[in-house]
């Protein structure tokens, strides 16, 4: 049995074989004990305190330690082995790389954690919609320089010239630049809209003759949803750079309705019409009491038109507040036996006998 063991093999004996694969077993077993332990007993633990940092703390490391270990598990093993040079490097790098793994998974979870649980709340509590879309981009955006930098430290550790290839990528990012300029202006102009906020999701706006309610803003498009129903997708340079109307902003709707009254309505019943209309109004809620014009304005062809003036105060009901205004004036105006016109024409007849 001794001799079997040790026999050699690629200038390694299968006792050196045996202890490296033991130290990665060990390490394994290692690393599934010290998960367990940050999984029961170490989360009770916090569970405990009046804090609830150390919770996620605990979520931020529970899963890369188990991983650390196993590298430090590789790393231990390939000691007991007899190494050439290559076969040393290889494994150096293989053990480098399971660390920056590591860290890299740390720092995302960190980053997580962090916009999780301080900013997501903070941001939450803001009258801005767009913040809560620009969460999830803040998120995606912090993770991946976190990946693009761990990438260029292992490639630069793994002895590759990185400043070479960056400017390898230079020339040719140059040219993808180029190509891409209209992409890299609608991601400009979403920054911008991101930043000067001039409308929320749920804002019904006016762009570029497009109108419709803010489903959705990105970083390279904004999504309208149109009265029928249909989605309007503008890029974002196009919305940053048109002239823009935010209809929800108003905090009053300005409302003109023209009536015609028959020519056989007297001055008395001309004045009831417009008590009866001025009534009617202050009559609904959600309209502006205060800010009433009612104005005989014209005798027109057939009909004695009035023009009526008001303001609808609760912009979240102002059609309601239109059909209640004006089957109000209707029925009042019935009750007062005050009829209203429609196209007329009289003929005379002349009898020349």
């Amino acid at each position: 049995m001794q001799e079997i063991l040790e026999n050699t093999y690629f200038n390694n004996s299968l006792w050196q074989y045996l202890l490296f694969m033991g130290s990665i077993v060990v390490a394994v077993i290692m690393a599934r004990i010290i998960y367990y332990i940050f999984k029961t007993k170490l989360r009770k633990l916090a569970d405990k305190s009046n804090t609830k940092f150390d919770n996620h703390l605990i979520d931020i490391i529970e899963e890369p330690i188990a991983l650390f270990t196993v590298a430090i598990g590789i790393w231990g093993g390939a000691k007991f082995l007899t190494l050439n040079a290559a076969a040393e490097k290889l494994f150096g790098n293989i053990v480098l790389v399971l660390y920056a793994i590591t860290v890299t998974w740390l720092i995302i979870r960190l980053i997580d954690m962090l916009l999780t649980v301080y900013v997501e709340p903070i941001v939450g509590e803001s009258n801005s919609k767009l913040d809560d879309q620009i969460l999830p981009i803040l998120k995606k955006s912090a993770k991946a320089i976190v990946l693009i930098l761990a990438v260029i430290i292992v490639f630069s550790n793994l002895g590759y010239d990185v400043i070479s290839i960056l400017a390898g990528l230079g020339v040719g990012g140059l040219a993808l630049a180029l190509a891409a300029q209209d992409a890299v202006k609608h991601v400009i102009g979403g920054i911008t809209i991101f930043w000067d906020k001039p409308f929320q999701i749920g804002d019904w706006v006016e762009v570029g003759g497009q109108s419709g309610s803010v489903a959705e803003v990105g970083l390279r498009s904004t999504r309208l949803k149109t009265v029928g129903g249909t989605t309007v997708v503008l890029p974002n340079s196009d919305v940053a750079d048109s002239m823009l109307e935010n209809f929800s902003t108003r905090t009053a709707r300005r409302m003109v309705l023209a009536i015609g009254l028959t020519y056989e309505t007297t001055a008395a019943q001309m004045d009831e019409a417009i008590k009866v209309v001025e009534e009617t109004i202050k009559a609904v809620e959600g309209t502006n009491h205060d800010d009433i014009m009612i104005r005989f304005v014209n005798f027109g062809a057939f009909s004695l038109d009035l023009e009526i003036v008001y303001w609808i105060t609760d912009m979240g009901n102002w059609k309601p507040i239109i059909h209640q205004v004006n089957m109000g004036i209707k029925r009042n105006l019935d009750a007062a036996k005050i009829d209203m016109a429609f196209p007329t024409e009289t003929h005379y007849v002349i009898n020349q006998k």
